[in-house]
């Protein structure tokens, strides 16, 4: 059955003003209207990798990826995309260079799979990560002639008529606080993937950024596993809540939490299942798939 979400839900329980979109909750694409097939759409998937970020964006004809999850769930990515009949990936970008974000890019680079035009990265070519990530995904773009390009904060990018614009903390507070999050706006439709910062950078941008922050969609920062403040909560108004990562094992965003910090806000865990949200820059449609089984 399909579930409106009504956003004045969100506002009169925070104080705030007018609805932003309106959000559909269906059981699958085949509860999406017939004529948005003929509409022009963003279409964001978060496939379920687990503990561990994996996202595609696609708009007119266009395709992206936000991180690729952990190297060890790259078919269900593979499966995903082949799914979607997606043979070029326009950017991989990575939010950070965390194994549970770049691992899997590594071996998409590598597969041949795809033809892949650009690798983002808000570090440099000579930056040494720990655990080596970033340098092998460095490795990879060299040896497959894939163009590296370092993004930064107020970045602008395209992907069909969707604009994605850079948000990134200049604090030294590590590679996860550093994240390049990424808002995506299409048409009045609004998501903003947050990589994996945490509460301090959290209210760093809410008193930076402020209203720029505001969204639709919301993905929780760092596999929520981070306390969202309420500062950020008030900035981004989000009327849903997605979490990489099984609701198991996430022990801050919980669905007591939300109701408690964001009444209204749906809430969906993509390690339980693959989640999909499409938008024609007016409306959402959300809907979430099984728990992926990997063939045997």
């Amino acid at each position: 059955m399909k579930r409106k979400l009504l956003l004045m839900l969100l506002c009169a329980a925070l104080g705030l003003g007018a609805a932003q979109a309106e959000v559909y909750r269906v059981e699958n694409e085949a509860d999406v209207p017939a004529d948005w097939a003929e509409k022009d759409t963003l279409r964001l998937t978060c496939i379920d990798t687990n503990r561990s970020d994996a996202m595609v964006l696609q708009s007119g004809g266009e395709a992206m990826m936000v991180d690729s999850g952990e190297g060890r769930y790259r078919r269900r990515v593979y499966a995903t995309l082949d799914g979607y009949g997606i043979t070029e990936l326009k950017y991989l970008l990575n939010t950070h260079c965390d194994d549970d974000h770049l691992h899997g890019f590594i071996y998409l680079m590598y597969s041949d799979l795809y033809q892949v035009d650009a690798f983002l990265s808000p570090n440099t070519t000579t930056y040494v990560d720990e655990e080596g990530y970033h340098q092998q995904a460095v490795k990879a773009t060299g040896t497959k002639n894939i163009p590296y390009v370092q993004i930064g904060d107020g970045d602008e990018l395209t992907l069909g008529n969707a604009k994605l614009t850079i948000f990134r903390c200049p604090l030294p507070t590590g590679q996860n606080n550093r994240s390049a999050a990424c808002m995506v706006q299409f048409g009045d439709s609004r998501a903003f993937l947050t990589g994996d910062i945490d509460n301090e950078t959290m209210q760093w941008y809410a008193a930076t950024y402020g209203e720029k922050l505001r969204c639709d969609i919301l993905k929780a920062p760092h596999h929520g596993l981070a306390t969202i403040p309420d500062s950020f909560v008030e900035q981004t108004q989000p009327q849903v809540l997605f979490v990489p990562n099984r609701s198991a094992l996430s022990t801050k965003v919980t669905a007591g939490w939300v109701k408690n910090h964001m009444p209204g806000a749906a809430l969906y865990f993509s390690g339980d299942g693959t989640v999909t949200m499409l938008t024609d820059g007016t409306d959402w449609y959300i809907w979430q798939e099984p728990n992926y089984v990997d063939p045997q």
